[in-house]
């Protein structure tokens, strides 16, 4: 007889070391041995944006490949976890269970075979809604916040995050939330879910709980740099209000230009008591004792509060000047 269950580990970041911990610390049958990884390159990306915003990150991040040192746990890197020799040497650690936590691969059907019934994704997304790798920004886009949203542990099938929900664990967020803010509401439910997940899968009896494909969305991922432009024109004012705040930190920022100079904005309020003719939208108008600056918008106005030029954060009087219009 074993003296551990073991558990392999697909995938990066900090949900990877919350994981880790939980186990080592509430289920002293179960080991891990083995985490796999995309390869180190396709990691340069993210280890960038943390160090860029490791202010704003805090505790939040982690280096996978840090594990092997931290933890005793080999970290192997893989293009494809499908392929017959990234399955071969998972094989030969017998899991019990194979838990992914932000794979960048999707789980074939050849894996899935192999490693029956045994298979797991965290997700922190309240599924069927938001499938797929991509739900901070949008969920700040479609308004989500102060809304009952949940993560979850599932089984994962040959769809995209479409498998039986074996746990859940509720979250929000309030109005003025970034993805980095959105992020560590999710983050914060990695261990309830696993508390909740590894006793009810030793519950054979148990009846889990099936996705509605008629509620499901997905959206695809987003890059600042190419779709975070405000459009002063088409969009309404709480529209860019949480344009600005879903491309926001730990992103560069929604930007527009003010005399052909790219700006990123950073922090903004909309508010209804003032509206201005259409003509006028993107208008800068006025600025409040705070040097914070007014701009007409469809519905009211909003309050620019903080700005970046090139990553840097600048005052706004140094940049944002009355009469001019942002576009």
């Amino acid at each position: 007889m074993k003296k551990y269950k073991n558990i392999v580990l697909l995938g990066h970041g900090y949900a990877v070391k919350v994981v880790i911990e939980t186990i080592n610390l509430h289920f002293k049958n179960y080991k891990i041995p083995l985490i796999v990884t995309h390869p180190k390159r396709d990691h340069f990306h993210d280890q960038n944006l943390v160090k860029k915003r490791k202010a704003i990150y805090g505790k939040y991040s982690f280096n996978v490949f840090n594990a092997k040192k931290k933890y005793g746990i080999e970290v192997m890197e893989c293009e494809d976890v499908n392929i017959p020799e990234c399955i071969s040497k998972i094989s030969n650690y017998d899991p019990e269970l194979i838990i992914s936590i932000g794979c960048r691969n999707i789980i074939k059907k050849n894996f899935l075979k192999k490693f029956k019934n045994s298979v797991i994704n965290i997700h922190t997304t309240p599924l069927p809604k938001y499938r797929g790798a991509a739900s901070d920004s949008w969920m700040i886009l479609n308004n989500e916040n102060d809304k009952k949203l949940f993560g979850c542990i599932h089984f994962i099938d040959i769809g995209i995050d479409t498998g039986d929900i074996i746990a859940k664990e509720a979250y929000s967020f309030p109005r003025f939330s970034y993805p980095i803010d959105v992020y560590k509401k999710r983050m914060d439910t990695v261990q309830k879910l696993l508390l909740k997940a590894l006793p009810n899968l030793s519950n054979k009896s148990r009846k889990w709980e099936v996705q509605e494909v008629e509620s499901a969305t997905s959206f695809p991922r987003l890059s600042t740099p190419n779709d975070g432009k405000i459009d002063f024109i088409k969009f309404s004012g709480i529209e860019i209000e949480r344009f600005i705040y879903a491309f926001g930190y730990p992103f560069e920022g929604a930007h527009c230009f003010i005399d052909n100079k790219k700006i990123n904005i950073l922090d903004s309020e909309f508010f209804e008591d003032i509206e201005f003719h259409s003509f006028s939208h993107g208008l800068i108008f006025g600025k409040n004792g705070q040097l914070q600056y007014k701009v007409s918008v469809r519905g009211g106005y909003l309050l620019i509060k903080k700005i970046e030029v090139n990553g840097v954060l600048v005052e706004n009087n140094k940049v944002l000047r009355i009469g001019k219009f942002l576009k």
